[in-house]
C-alpha cells in the first residue's frame, strides 16, 4: 500500500503546503494555539480552500462561509478539537464525499479507541481490538457513550459529506474517535467513553480511554481490519475472525491487485487500488497478464471485484477496463460480474461506471460511496499554524449523462451516460456471513463459493 493516496488523477494533482516550517499539530488536548494563530488559519480556509473548491452549491457556500466567520468569531471559546470538527462540518456543506478534512481516513489528527467497526446489515460489530477492548470482539454495538449507537452515529454524519453508504464508511473511523465524539459533543475533551455491545453471552460493557496519540501522515482504510491477513490487523490488533478460514477477497487485502484461477472455469479478478504497487508489477504490467491469461484460455465468468476499491488514479485502470469491455466476455450478458460495495469509491467508480455502461456486465452487491456525478481532482491546502489538512475538489466526473451548465467541462470525458450505479443484484452482508468465512455477493454472483488455485499472478 502506497505511503499515502496519490490524488483522483494525477494528471491534475498538487499540493499547496503553508508555512512549511511550522511545528506538527500537537495532540490535540494540549490546546496551544491561539485565537489569532486560529485567525491565520481561518483565512487560509477561506482563500486557499473555499475560494479553490467548485462542489459547492451557491447557497452551501454562502452558508460555508457564513459559518467560517462565526468561528473565528468564536475561537476563543472552543478547544482544537472542536474547532477542527466545525471546519470539518463547514467542507461537507458541500455534499461532495471529496471536500473534505483530512482527520481520520487520509491522515490521523485525531485520537482513537483501540477498537475498530463496521456496519453489518444487521449492525455495527467490532471486528478487531487491543488491550481491554478485545473483551468486546463480535459484539454487537448498541451504545456509544451513553447514546444508542444510531442517534450517535447521526451526530457524528454532519462531519463528512457523502452518500448513505459512504457515510456509513466513514462511520467506522468516527464511532471509534475519541475526538469526532467530542467534537459531536459526545463525550469531554479527555475522551473516555462507554461502548455496549451484545454478545453471545449477553450484554457487556466497557468504558475505554483513548489510544496513546500518534500523528500519522499515511492512510488509514477500515477495511482493512476485516482481514486478518492484512498487516494492519496483526498484533497488538486481535481479530474477530481468528481460526475461521478467510473468503478470498479478504485472504487478498493485502495486495493492491492479483488475479486467481478458479472452479468452474472463473477467473477471479481483486482489483483494490488504481495505483502501482511500489515493490510489485505495475498496473500496466499486471494488466497485460491478466489479458494474456484470458486470451490464453477463456473463462467462462469473470469476477471483476471492486469492493475495496476507494480509488487512485483513473487513467491507470482505463486500458484494461476498456480491453474487458471490448473483449468477448463484455459483450456477452452476465459473463463479467462486477462485485461493488460502499467502498467502491473515487477511481474506484470508474471501472464500475465503464463496465456498467459500455460491457453487458452485471453489478452485485451494494451501491457504490458515490454517485455518477462527482467532484474530485484539486488539491491539498495545510493550514500554516494547525496543520490540518483540507482536500478541495475541481475536477468534474460526469458519467450520468444528464445535461450539465453551459460551459461546466468534465475533467476527463469519458462519454458515459449511466444514470445509475445501483447494482443488478442487491445483497445484504450479514454478520453471520461474515462470522463464517461466506462471501455472499459472490455466492449470489455464481450459485457457489470461489474454489481458486494458486495466484496467476501476484501483484508484489
Amino acid at each position: 500500500m502506497p505511503a499515502a493516496f496519490p490524488a483522483y488523477s494525477s494528471l491534475c494533482s498538487f499540493v499547496l503546503s503553508l508555512a512549511l516550517s511550522i511545528p506538527a499539530w500537537p495532540a490535540p488536548a494540549e490546546g496551544t494555539m491561539t485565537p489569532a494563530e486560529w485567525s491565520a488559519d481561518l483565512d487560509v480556509v477561506r482563500d486557499g480552500f473555499l475560494g479553490r473548491d467548485r462542489s459547492y452549491a451557491p447557497a452551501a457556500r454562502a452558508e460555508a462561509e457564513r459559518r467560517l466567520e462565526a468561528l473565528r468569531a468564536r475561537v476563543g471559546a472552543l478547544d482544537e478539537v472542536e474547532i477542527a470538527g466545525e471546519l470539518a462540518r463547514i467542507a461537507a456543506l458541500s455534499a461532495n464525499a471529496h471536500t473534505r478534512a483530512y482527520l481520520l481516513r487520509n491522515r490521523g489528527y485525531w485520537r482513537r479507541y483501540p477498537l475498530r467497526l463496521w456496519r453489518f446489515a444487521d449492525g455495527w460489530r467490532v471486528v478487531a481490538a487491543q488491550g481491554d477492548a478485545e473483551a468486546l470482539l463480535g459484539g454487537r454495538v448498541t451504545h456509544v457513550a451513553g447514546r444508542p449507537v444510531d442517534e450517535a452515529f447521526a451526530r457524528l454524519r454532519p462531519l463528512f459529506a457523502g452518500n448513505d453508504g459512504w457515510a456509513q464508511y466513514m462511520g467506522s473511523y468516527t464511532l471509534s474517535s475519541a475526538d469526532a465524539l467530542h467534537a459531536a459533543g459526545l463525550v469531554d475533551l479527555d475522551g473516555d467513553a462507554e461502548f455496549r455491545v451484545e454478545q453471545g453471552d449477553g450484554e457487556r460493557s466497557l468504558t475505554l480511554a483513548p489510544s496513546r496519540f500518534e500523528r500519522r501522515e499515511s492512510p488509514e482504510e477500515s477495511w482493512w481490519y476485516l482481514s486478518s491477513a492484512h498487516p494492519a490487523a496483526g498484533m497488538p490488533w486481535r481479530h474477530a475472525l481468528a481460526g475461521v478460514t478467510l473468503p478470498e477477497s479478504l485472504r487478498g487485502a493485502v495486495v493492491d491487485y492479483r488475479f486467481r484461477r478458479c472452479a468452474d472455469d472463473v477467473i477471479y479478478v481483486q482489483f483494490n487500488r488504481a495505483a502501482d504497487t511500489p515493490d510489485g508489477a505495475t498496473l500496466a504490467t499486471w494488466s497485460q497478464r491478466l489479458l494474456g491469461e484470458i486470451a490464453r484460455r477463456p473463462p467462462r465468468r469473470l469476477v471483476f471485484d471492486l469492493r475495496f476499491n476507494t480509488g487512485g488514479d483513473l487513467t491507470k485502470a482505463r486500458p484494461l477496463v476498456d480491453a474487458l469491455a471490448a473483449s468477448p466476455l463484455g459483450r456477452q450478458r452476465g459473463a463479467i460480474v462486477v462485485l461493488s460495495d460502499v467502498t467502491t469509491f473515487s477511481a474506484g467508480i470508474t471501472p464500475l461506471a465503464v463496465l456498467r455502461g459500455t460491457s453487458q456486465a452485471v453489478v452485485v452487491g451494494r451501491p457504490p460511496g458515490d454517485g455518477s456525478d462527482f467532484w474530485a481532482e484539486g488539491g491539498n491546502v495545510v493550514l500554516p499554524h494547525s496543520r490540518l489538512v483540507l482536500h478541495y475538489a475541481d475536477g468534474l466526473h460526469s458519467y450520468s449523462g444528464r445535461a450539465r451548465a453551459l460551459g461546466l467541462q468534465e475533467h476527463l470525458p469519458l462519454g458515459l451516460s449511466v444514470p445509475d450505479l445501483a447494482p443488478d443484484v442487491s445483497v445484504a452482508w450479514h454478520w453471520s456471513d461474515y462470522a463464517a468465512g461466506r462471501d455472499p455477493d459472490v455466492v449470489a454472483a455464481l450459485g457457489a463459493p470461489l474454489q481458486c488455485d494458486a495466484d496467476a499472478t501476484p501483484a508484489r
